[in-house]
């Protein structure tokens, strides 16, 4: 009865069927947020965790995030263009623009700090008139959705094998390096398409097959990750073609069947916490981190690789409680994460469909990315 009480606290007997798709995604936020401090910390001088320690963090996150996205898409054949364009390409192609809008803004006003590592200055203002046809590194993510949602209602009445075979094709191209356009976001959206057409396609079956999981199934899943991992990392299989997309398909089994027991793990309650507000956090964080950054560029650090790990892990917490802090403080500033009410409103309709706004609170499915420079 000593040992039994203790564990029925710590771990929660049922936390819903789908409560595994917010831990995921607070998981592979927080991996989006440390691997980007670590690229803005290393070109500020301060060297962190080797590669060979990052490069698996990197294949899960906007692999699963862009599948979660899909998965809670499944509908999106069934509507009008009108229904599609009022309920979600309008909102993601606002929250675009506007935060595209911001980003410059912020760069142009706060002296001394890099938005981008090898490509358009974020303050040139040719960049911000081009985001259409070439995404900046910070917010490719969002236009990406667009796009992706737009494709899946183009396409469906392409056969669901023939769809997920040529995105499975292009991802093999672009993730060998065999297909570079030399654009982050346009990379990431020929590598991951494959992912959100998945979950678009399969959401029922997928959500099903994830509920029955069982736990001989999560020790293979680790098995197969590890393998794979191995075989990117010793034996130069990432310009294989299909050797990366392979390993994030392996990534993100493993990292859903392991989000599915975690949890339940009542302290680890914050990851879900985090995963709700998961492209609040992606909205922000970088500007937290570019100025950190810049400080200890400016200021000339020199500290030993050991001490450089721990400084990533503190600044990748001040940036996701800094984060989560601006989320709550523009939690009534709605125009900041939805469109206008009157940009959205049906004709002959008073109340315009503000479904990805609840309880003053945003509500869609957030981000991340798996190799590359930033999102």
């Amino acid at each position: 009865m000593t040992t039994e009480t203790p564990r029925r606290g710590l771990i929660a007997p049922d936390t819903g069927k789908r409560a595994w798709v917010d831990f995921a995604k607070g998981a592979a936020i927080v991996m989006v947020v440390y691997y980007h401090t670590a690229l803005y910390l290393q070109a500020a001088g301060i060297a962190g965790a080797p590669w060979l320690v990052k490069a698996p963090l990197e294949l899960f996150p906007m692999p699963a995030f862009f599948l979660i996205a899909g998965l809670f898409g499944n509908r999106l054949g069934t509507w009008g263009f009108a229904d599609l364009w009022r309920r979600r390409l309008l909102p993601l192609l606002y929250l675009y623009v506007l935060w595209s809008v911001i980003r410059f803004v912020f760069y142009l006003v706060v002296p001394g700090v890099n938005g981008e590592l090898g490509e358009f200055p974020a303050t040139n203002p040719i960049g911000l008139l081009l985001i259409a046809v070439w995404p900046s590194s910070s917010y490719w993510f969002i236009y990406a959705l667009f796009l992706f949602t737009l494709g899946v209602w183009l396409l469906r009445k392409v056969p669901p094998a023939l769809q997920i075979g040529a995105a499975a094709v292009l991802s093999a191209l672009v993730t060998s390096g065999i297909l570079d356009t030399n654009n982050i976001g346009w990379n990431r959206v020929g590598g991951l398409f494959v992912f959100f057409v998945v979950g678009a396609l399969y959401s029922r079956k997928l959500f099903e097959l994830v509920n029955r999981a069982r736990p001989w199934m999560l020790l293979v899943a680790f098995l197969a990750f590890a393998g794979i991992v191995a075989g990117l990392i010793l034996f130069g299989l990432r310009a294989v073609p299909g050797g990366v997309l392979l390993g994030q398909v392996a990534a993100v089994i493993f990292g859903i069947l392991l989000s599915t027991y975690l949890v339940r793990v009542r302290p680890l309650g914050f990851v879900s916490t985090l995963g709700a507000a998961s492209l609040q956090i992606y909205l922000f964080h970088l500007y937290v981190i570019v100025v950190i950054s810049a400080i200890i560029a400016a200021i000339g650090i020199d500290v030993p690789r050991w001490v450089g790990i721990l400084v990533q892990l503190a600044v990748m917490a001040v940036a996701i409680a800094t984060s989560v802090l601006l989320t709550r403080l523009t939690s009534r500033a709605r125009w900041l994460y939805v469109p206008p009410t009157w940009m959205t409103r049906r004709r002959g309709s008073r109340v315009a469909g503000t479904a990805g706004y609840r309880s003053g609170r945003p509500v869609t499915a957030a981000p991340a990315r798996p190799t590359g420079d930033t999102p």
